[in-house]
């Protein structure tokens, strides 16, 4: 993994997922941390930021490959804009 994917994580990735309602979910993710050690927690975070990264990287891969597909559109011009 690039040095630039393991700066990314921290500073953009994790706080986005940080930011995001977990719902229902954090019931199960609060389990797992409660039942961990410490050591065993840092385990989990160091396996929660390589998922992180091959998704996000997944993401971009996909997201680039379906641009052919993706209609384009005009851009719409709110009509106080027109003369």
């Amino acid at each position: 993994m690039s040095d630039f994917m393991k700066w990314l994580y921290p500073h953009y990735i994790k706080p986005y997922l940080d930011s995001v309602p977990m719902g229902d979910d954090a019931f199960h993710f609060d389990l797992l941390k409660n039942d961990l050690t410490s050591d065993l927690q840092n385990e989990l975070e160091a396996c929660l930021a390589f998922t992180a990264i091959h998704a996000f990287l997944l993401g971009g891969c996909t997201g680039a490959g379906l641009a052919p597909y993706i209609p384009v559109r005009p851009p719409v011009v709110p009509s106080s804009c027109i003369p």
